[in-house]
């Protein structure tokens, strides 16, 4: 049997040395990886405490200011002018604006990131900023105004604004009082943003829905592509209620640590983002280190194994493999030793025993043939006794019958018959004769079951016609199929013969339609042939399946199934075998014998 490779003992030694070193290996790489971790978790704190604490405190100055914007509303000299502007004098009217405008200085002082406002009163057609008034707000404006209300920042032609109306809820195709905005300074935002920022990491912020988009510069950067890998509105409440919403996103082929802040009251979302391998470069250089180290350690044990392997291990194998290349019927193996060893006196010995079982192969082969031969003759003989008392007890009944005519038939075929097996004194036919003969035997049944049974024959392929099988293989099977399967079959009897080559190997096919067959019946005949090597009489199929046992060893031999057409499928597989010149002289010498 073939030795395994995973038996042998070269994987032993370098498992042996890797059980030896995997401790500390596993050690290491603990300690490589808790490293690694506490890293990510120092970083992912960093992060996010900078993500909270810059929401928050945008929160707060823009609260600030959206609180002014309310307080704002409630001026007496912007309701005077929003409401009762024409009754006014025109030094009350002056007056006013000049104290409104003061108010809009504050308002734009109120927080580092306005950069303008003003307030938009229709009655008068006038928008009063800082240091001036002008015309009316663009309906543009005015109606973006009016579209978010619940909103503290909106955009409108690429600007962010802080806007209300007043009052907020408007009846049909009235105007409001008033509008108060504050524009946005997008650079200094920009600016908070790129502070936040670490390294080649950055910062974007995202109004609800995508209605607007800051950046820490211009041209967007990967900060939005990373918000939507994150798809921030399928996010709940849940993943912002204590701390920042933090994850790993990869884009453009490089990784990140995202942490995401979400504020209600500015509805928007902060996403502060930093490259992975802007921290753990470092780590994942000492990690390749590592690795390479480990590589190095497993190639030192495997080269220091096979060193072992070479000196102890390959003499050993060497006799391993002499062992399992002997041939035993024809064993011509010798092992050689250069070195003076105990490898030397194993060989030595080895060798010896190879030529003594030369000598105790041949004399036993010998005796092997002689016996093989007696028993073939043996088994032959039974069928000549069983076939000759069928034939005789059917032309017993046609003489009974006064029919000379089949008689006459009968007999010829019956002495073609035995003139075939007394003229082949040899043990083996070609298939062709072989199937000549078994078509002869199914003449001779055809008088005897007056052509209640049609037979067909598949042709002989080819390359297998001067095949040199046993003598008398298929009339038995054929002999069965009459015997038994059809004998009471009064009508419509079918005997099928089937040819089927594969590449070294011919299956021939005997099958009957006979309504006799049952499982248990079945289960016998694959019985009696599994147990064919058991002494005791043989008979019939047994006789033909260990003949064919005898000539083509386990590879050959018969198979029962039941058939398509409803009686005993019986498979005959003939290997094709090579005859050696070693062969033909060992069966010479035998016969000189």
């Amino acid at each position: 049997m073939k030795l395994l490779w995973f038996k042998s003992i070269y994987p032993k030694i370098v498992a042996g040395f890797l059980l030896a070193i995997m401790p500390v290996y596993a050690a290491a790489l603990y300690m490589n990886e808790s490293g690694l971790a506490s890293v990510e978790q120092e970083i992912t704190q960093s992060l996010n405490a900078r993500t909270n604490f810059f929401m928050r405190t945008l929160e707060q100055e823009l609260r600030s200011t959206v609180l002014l914007m309310n307080d704002l509303s409630q001026d007496s000299d912007l309701q005077k002018l929003s409401t009762i502007a024409p009754a006014m004098s025109r030094s009350e009217y002056f007056q006013a604006i000049n104290r409104l405008q003061g108010k809009m200085r504050l308002l734009q002082s109120s927080n580092q990131y306005v950069q303008e406002a003003k307030t938009y009163i229709p009655l008068i057609e006038k928008t009063i900023e800082q240091v001036s008034y002008e015309g009316a707000m663009p309906p543009e404006q005015m109606k973006a105004l009016e579209e978010h209300p619940d909103r503290v920042i909106f955009e409108w032609k690429n600007k962010l604004l802080l806007g209300m109306v007043y009052p907020e809820r408007l009846r049909n195709g009235h105007p409001p009082n008033f509008a108060i905005a504050a524009e946005l300074s997008v650079p200094k935002m920009q600016t908070a943003l790129l502070q936040l920022a670490t390294g080649d990491g950055g910062a974007v912020l995202i109004g609800v829905d995508n209605s607007w988009v800051l950046t820490q510069e211009d041209g967007g950067g990967i900060g939005p592509r990373l918000a939507e890998r994150i798809d921030l509105e399928a996010l709940t409440s849940t993943e912002f209620s204590k701390l920042p919403y933090n994850t790993k996103v990869k884009a453009d082929g490089a990784n990140y640590w995202v942490s995401v802040e979400r504020s209600a009251f500015l509805n928007a979302d902060l996403v502060v983002y930093v490259p992975e391998a802007e921290f753990l470069g470092p780590l994942g250089k000492y990690r390749m280190i590592f690795f390479g180290l480990s590589g190095f350690s497993l190639l030192v044990v495997i080269l220091f194994s096979g060193w072992i392997y070479s000196r102890i291990h390959q003499p050993l194998q060497r006799m391993v493999r002499a062992f399992r290349n002997i041939d035993f019927d024809s064993p011509r193996v010798e092992l050689r030793h250069k070195h003076h060893d105990e490898f030397h006196y194993l060989y030595e010995q080895f060798n010896h025993m190879v030529k003594r079982l030369q000598v105790l192969i041949h004399e036993v082969f010998e005796q092997k043939i002689r016996s093989q031969r007696s028993e073939l003759k043996q088994l032959q003989s039974q069928i000549n006794p069983h076939f000759l008392y069928n034939s005789f007890f059917t032309l017993h009944q046609m003489g009974e019958m006064e029919d000379y005519e089949n008689i006459v038939r009968f007999t010829r075929h019956l002495g073609e018959y035995f003139r075939f097996i007394t003229r082949n004194a040899a043990d083996e036919v070609s298939l062709k004769a072989e199937v000549g003969h078994a078509k002869a035997y199914v003449d001779i049944q055809s008088i005897r079951f007056h052509n209640r049974i049609s037979a067909y024959w598949d042709d002989i392929p080819g390359d297998w016609k001067q095949v040199d099988v046993p003598l008398l293989i298929l009339q038995p099977l054929i002999e069965n199929a009459y015997e038994h399967g059809l004998e009471e079959k009064e009508a419509d009897g079918q005997i099928r013969v089937a040819m089927a080559a594969e590449r070294h190997v011919l299956h021939i096919i005997v099958e009957d339609n006979g309504e006799t067959l049952t499982d248990e019946k079945l289960r016998n005949l694959q019985s009696m042939i599994e147990n064919s090597d058991v002494k005791g009489e043989i008979t019939g199929l047994s006789n033909v399946h260990r003949r064919l046992r005898l000539k083509f060893g386990p590879a050959g031999g018969l198979a029962f199934s039941r058939s398509r057409l409803g009686g005993l499928r019986i498979d005959m597989t003939l290997p094709k075998q090579e005859r050696s010149e070693m062969d033909e002289e060992q069966v010479q010498n035998t016969d000189r014998g």
